[in-house]
């Protein structure tokens, strides 16, 4: 594998993750909490595009090699945590403590 291609796979993984922080803000704060001034819509929104445009311009053999390994990824945890209903996950807020 060469530097270049290392390289783009490590950005397939990133950009689709900060696609993931600027949907979850839009999420948080647009449609869950209502907040629908351009403060909040439009960072979110910008980030989420800058992402895809960077994301889409990756090389095919990049977008190829990062779907294969996520998939490989996606399924494991799948496989480890029983369709992700296993003792491994846990979605639950931790309760707030007093200190």
């Amino acid at each position: 594998m060469s530097y270049g291609l290392g390289a783009e796979m490590l950005n397939f993984g990133a950009l689709i993750a900060f696609m993931g922080v600027n949907a979850a803000a839009f999420v948080r704060y647009v449609i869950r909490d209502q907040k629908r001034t351009l403060s909040f819509i439009v960072p979110p929104a910008l980030g989420f595009v800058i992402c895809l445009l960077l994301w889409l311009s990756l090389s095919t053999p990049a977008k190829i090699a990062g779907t294969v390994w996520m998939t490989v990824g996606i399924a494991f945890g799948a496989w480890k945590t029983r369709g992700f209903r296993g003792d491994l996950v846990n979605f639950d807020l931790p309760a707030d403590e007093e200190v």
